[in-house]
């Protein structure tokens, strides 16, 4: 549970606001805010109290979950009643909720700390941030997403008529997937070509 690909790419998002120099580590919020000089020392603290409390929020996720089957089975024995299934989309969000702001909150705790230090520099500009944003996204990536929009639109074709009626939905979802993924594409060369 706590070793997920998915996980893992979080924790490096973190790190990865921490930039090394000759002079030690920048601190820069979600990569392109101001940076702010950090000590080795405060940035893997940072990392690791950020690594902890995520583990934390994941762990509250199991027993908040449990929790949550068993009111449900003891309160509503007919889980297809509608009073049933609001009673557990409320329950996912007040599950879900919580987590989020945990997630939020130890995501900003650097910024929070370093507040008061006075940045060595001005934040990167739109353009900078784009360049950067593209140079982490793959072609690859992209083509999957164009793949899944696909993907979409064929197996809800096999369950319902994607041309008419609340169909149609799912015809313009893989549409719009397929559509973003090849405008980010350009985007990515266009910027790559600067």
């Amino acid at each position: 549970m706590l070793s997920t690909p998915h996980l893992d790419r979080v924790r490096q998002l973190f790190a990865d606001q921490f930039s090394g120099d000759s002079r030690g580590y920048v601190y820069r919020r979600g990569q392109k805010g101001a940076p702010i000089r950090v000590s080795e020392m405060e940035r893997n603290q940072f990392i690791a109290t950020f690594n902890r409390r995520i583990r934390y929020a994941m762990w509250s996720i199991l027993p908040a979950t449990v929790g949550l089957i068993i009111l449900l089975v003891w309160l509503f024995p007919d889980s297809d009643s509608p009073m049933a299934q609001t009673a557990m989309w409320t329950g996912i969000a007040a599950i879900l909720v919580p987590f989020i702001a945990i997630f939020y909150w130890a995501w900003n705790a650097p910024a929070r700390d370093l507040e008061r230090r006075t940045p060595e520099g001005a934040a990167m500009t739109k353009e900078e941030a784009r360049t950067l944003a593209f140079s982490k996204i793959t072609y690859g990536n992209l083509s999957l997403a164009a793949l899944i929009g696909i993907g979409l639109i064929w197996k809800m074709s096999t369950r319902t008529d994607v041309l008419h009626g609340w169909g149609v939905v799912w015809l313009v979802s893989g549409v719009a997937l397929i559509a973003l993924a090849g405008v980010q594409a350009l985007r990515k060369w266009r910027f790559s070509q600067k």
